[in-house]
């Protein structure tokens, strides 16, 4: 019941059109695949996608994320395989109803498609959470993390890489509470297929845990697991690109020189703005993490080795998103984005420092969440993302913007939230004794 709540809940972003490139490129992709059979996008015609995606009758320029094939001539979308397959069998059943290769591209199937991913995910991460915590704490945890913060109004609310991330990054610590390896290395495989750099996570969680408990063959395990989705991309990358090169997708994008523009001051400054800026930082967004920063460190020491090794890996994630990208993430999104798959990757240690709030802690903690959820309601109800000149997140903040519209009614919605998820919070009961989580660092 819980996904299900969780899907009805992200199937609202169906209401509203993507404003953004990235996801109505992914959209293109898929429904080109699911219609035709082929990713070439010759004899599209601009008059099937949505308006501003294209100058004159060239779909190649304009805010589509789209490449050349050098050996055949084909126009082509860049994006990730992960992004554009997941969304391929709900247009294929959307083609069943006329919206073919001949119709016009709809953003309805991708945006359930986003839904039904993100709402899978938070349910595997349930599963995870009642193996750390009381059934209260575990339910609480993880409904804040599924509608407090931008998993619903970025990942649940349209077609993003991110979508395919939390997924197998969600997967992959379900089946690490398991002891399942080789099944972390299959599920970590299917997050890397949207982002190729999580790797980082799964190998982190391999290699953390084989130390851990000097057993080798859980390294082994989780790389055979998931080095066959290094080799799809590989071979996605040869089809669509002309390249064996497994990063080809994002190699044909502008993104590529970013990393050689920035110096490292300026690096440290972006890694500060993900955290602080008003525009997209976490902690403007999630203000509720700043309640559990004190007991991280008694989590941490409690907390499975899987679980730590899950959090560095989603840490170290972290900073590779921050060296390869623009922090802020580009716009068309209502809240942050890049920090996704770590705030995912650090679910399970935070939930361990939240079972140990104090009662007070506790009720400042799930009012802040509430007044999230009820900023991000407001995001996804009326359609609301950052534009085009919010590329200063330092000066710019879409928050206060919003704020400023309408001041009774933003004040309201939050209210309203904060007071919603303090009664929800304490209608599950009391908090109930912290359970003993043996560490599993095993010889």
């Amino acid at each position: 019941m819980f996904g299900v709540a969780v899907f009805l809940l992200f199937s609202l972003g169906a209401r509203q059109a993507p404003i953004t490139g990235d996801v109505w490129s992914a959209e293109l992709g898929a429904w080109r695949l699911a219609t035709t059979g082929t990713p070439w996008l010759d004899g599209v015609s601009p008059a099937q996608l949505p308006g501003h995606w294209y100058q004159a009758d060239d779909i190649g320029s304009g805010a589509l994320w789209t490449a050349i094939n050098p050996d055949n001539g084909h126009r082509v979308v860049a994006r990730s395989p992960g992004v554009v397959l997941a969304a391929v069998p709900a247009y294929a059943v959307a083609g069943w109803f006329g919206d073919g290769a001949d119709g016009r591209l709809s953003d309805v199937p991708g945006s359930l498609t986003a839904a039904l991913l993100a709402a899978a995910a938070a349910t595997l991460l349930l599963a995870v959470a009642l193996r750390l915590a009381p059934p209260g704490a575990a339910v609480a945890g993880t409904a804040v993390l599924a509608v407090a913060t931008p998993v619903w109004s970025v990942a649940g609310n349209d077609l993003w890489p991110h979508t395919v991330g939390i997924l197998g990054i969600a997967g992959a610590a379900w089946a690490a509470g398991r002891e399942r390896w080789w099944l972390v290395g299959v599920l970590g495989g299917v997050a890397l297929t949207g982002r190729l750099h999580l790797a980082v996570v799964v190998a982190a969680v391999g290699l953390g845990v084989a130390l851990a408990r000097r057993r080798p063959s859980i390294a082994l395990q989780v790389a055979a697991g998931s080095l066959p989705f290094v080799a799809l991309c590989s071979l996605w990358g040869r089809w669509l690109y002309g390249s064996w090169s497994p990063t080809t997708g994002y190699a044909t994008s502008t993104l590529g020189a970013w990393p050689a523009s920035r110096t490292w001051p300026e690096r440290a400054a972006d890694l500060l703005g993900t955290l602080v800026s008003p525009g997209v930082g976490v902690l403007v967004w999630t203000p509720c993490l700043l309640v559990l920063l004190p007991h991280l460190p008694r989590a941490w020491r409690a907390a499975p080795d899987w679980v730590r090794a899950l959090a560095v890996g989603g840490v170290g994630y972290l900073l590779v998103q921050v060296y390869l990208n623009p922090f802020h993430g580009g716009s068309g999104f209502w809240g942050y984005r890049l920090p996704l798959e770590t705030l995912v990757a650090c679910f399970p240690l935070l939930l361990l420092a939240a079972v140990r709030l104090g009662r007070r802690a506790r009720t400042l903690a799930l009012a802040l969440a509430g007044a999230q959820a009820g900023v991000l309601l407001i995001g996804v109800v009326f359609g609301l993302a950052s534009s085009n000149t919010d590329a200063t997140p330092w000066t710019h903040s879409v928050l206060a913007e919003t704020f400023r519209e309408n001041p009774a009614a933003f004040v309201l919605v939050v209210l309203l939230g904060a007071a919603g998820a303090v009664l929800a919070g304490h209608r599950l009961g009391p908090r109930a004794p912290v359970p003993a989580i043996e560490s599993r660092d095993r010889a």
